[in-house]
């Protein structure tokens, strides 16, 4: 903290949902976690992998979408909760999926080709000295918001090397 910033005091609403949300599966009817498992990356490699185009990356926010209501009403055989591998198995898996639909609607967002990941209908790169990242924000109605940053180049622009000055 810098100064006389304080911490906000912890939404007591949100630690409640997210709490509700983790022990939910105690209460539901088990299921195949590993076929969502290999379906999420099966669909992230198809569709969201280093070669994206619109199609596939709007194929594959559908789906994301849907392997998050799966998940969400999945459940645990087990009811103890020490040492339930299965549990945080599970927990894992819908914190995967969270961060896939990130991902995917990061990767919907640019509209150029830039880095290892290759936008098939995007094939330009955008001017370097106008170069953004996109920031992703989870929303809570489990939306996200998107929006772009200028990069600061600070160290090297691509291209350039630091290994002469490093030698001198």
């Amino acid at each position: 903290l810098k100064g006389d910033e304080a911490l906000a005091d912890p939404d007591s609403a949100a630690v409640e949902a997210s709490r509700e949300r983790a022990f939910a599966p105690f209460s539901r009817r088990h299921s195949d976690l590993e076929g969502v498992r290999s379906r999420l990356y099966q669909l992230m490699w198809d569709d969201v992998g280093i070669l994206r185009t619109a199609t596939g990356l709007a194929r594959a926010r559908h789906e994301l979408n849907n392997l998050a209501a799966n998940i969400a009403v999945m459940g645990v055989p087990d009811p103890e909760k020490r040492y339930n591998m299965t549990w945080m198995d599970r927990l894992n898996l819908e914190n995967l999926v969270l961060v896939s639909r990130a991902i995917c609607v990061a990767a919907q967002a640019r509209t150029d080709s830039r880095g290892a990941h290759y936008r098939e209908d995007f094939p330009q790169t955008s001017d370097l000295d106008a170069s953004r990242y996109t920031v992703v924000r989870a929303r809570i109605d489990e939306t996200f918001e998107v929006t772009t940053e200028p990069v600061s180049l600070t160290r090297v622009r691509p291209g350039q090397s630091l290994l002469p000055q490093a030698a001198e």
